[in-house]
């Protein structure tokens, strides 16, 4: 029986495996999916792991997205018809994880790639504000560089942009220090947009499977949209617990001492995100902040 190939970028990362676990909970298709796990450790526990839980469904892959050619001569060419992609802020630029990648998966044969980028103030403003925010700008990058080789390109293969703004899940790595940051940042009546992980999962499965829907389009995501005092008070309903936060003059430090952050801070005070929750909605139902303490909190657990 024929199977929907679709290799999955950092698949033992956050997004990554957000996507996977949706293509997993999707009902069962015709063809039906088979996914190709890319990953830089085939013999990571995680990794392992995986596939150990998912024999027949999902392949393991070892490969570097900077180096791609080995990735895709370990399939055979034009068996892969959906790429997931995303790229993540390190010593390696963003663009040289994915523009050689984009490449290499056009000539292989791909006819759909999905790239999470972020979101920079709206649909269409997003387009054309790269933002100071070093990041972010290499992210507008890519996806100029993905639409436009589409159009040079044409009937060659689709895209879809998702565009997620700040994550929930920065609540558990940061806690304390993210409030402090907030609280330096932002007015006192000033929200800002944020979304779980999941729920990036379940948009990127949704264009991985249904290309027809879902190509040509560049959206932001984000499941709520909330002041700092409004997430405290979230938090202590669901918690009972204090959100914790430390001395705000250390965030006021970090801001200064890390330049690509403190321009990403201080954008969120001048500027901020765009997306359309609303709309969002109405295609997949997203979580709200309570949602997603009360479900997918790794480090704060609800109150008994």
């Amino acid at each position: 029986m024929a199977t929907q190939n679709i290799l999955v970028v950092g698949a033992t990362g956050q997004q990554g495996g957000a996507t996977i676990k949706a293509l997993l909970a999707l009902p069962k298709s015709d063809p039906p999916i088979h996914i190709l796990a890319l990953t830089r450790n085939t013999a990571s526990a995680k990794a392992k792991a995986l596939a150990e839980a998912h024999k027949g469904v999902i392949d393991l892959v070892q490969g570097d997205a900077t180096n791609p050619s080995p990735i895709f001569e370990s399939q055979p060419k034009g068996s892969i018809d959906a790429l997931f992609l995303v790229t993540t802020p390190g010593k390696v630029p963003e663009e040289k994880q994915a523009i050689p990648l984009i490449d290499a998966a056009v000539e292989h044969g791909v006819k759909h790639i999905v790239f999470s980028s972020v979101e920079r103030g709206g649909d269409e403003k997003s387009w054309t504000n790269p933002t100071n925010i070093e990041h972010f700008l290499q992210k507008h990058n890519i996806e100029i560089y993905l639409r436009d080789k589409a159009e040079k390109e044409p009937g060659k293969f689709t895209w879809t942009i998702i565009r997620p703004v700040a994550f929930f899940e920065n609540w558990d790595a940061f806690g304390s220090m993210l409030a402090a940051l907030l609280a330096s940042s932002l007015r006192p009546d000033q929200k800002l947009q944020l979304v779980g992980v999941p729920d990036i999962g379940k948009f990127a499965a949704a264009a991985l499977t249904d290309p027809a829907k879902w190509s040509g389009r560049a959206f932001g995501l984000a499941g709520d949209e909330l002041t700092l005092d409004e997430q405290k008070k979230v938090f202590k309903r669901v918690t009972g617990a204090d959100l914790p936060q430390t001395f705000t003059f250390l965030g006021k430090m970090l801001i200064w001492a890390v330049k690509d952050l403190g321009n990403m801070f201080k954008w969120f005070g001048t500027d901020g995100y765009g997306a359309d929750i609303e709309a969002r909605r109405k295609e997949i139902p997203t979580q709200n902040f309570e949602a997603w303490l009360r479900e997918s909190s790794k480090k704060y657990k609800p109150k008994a």
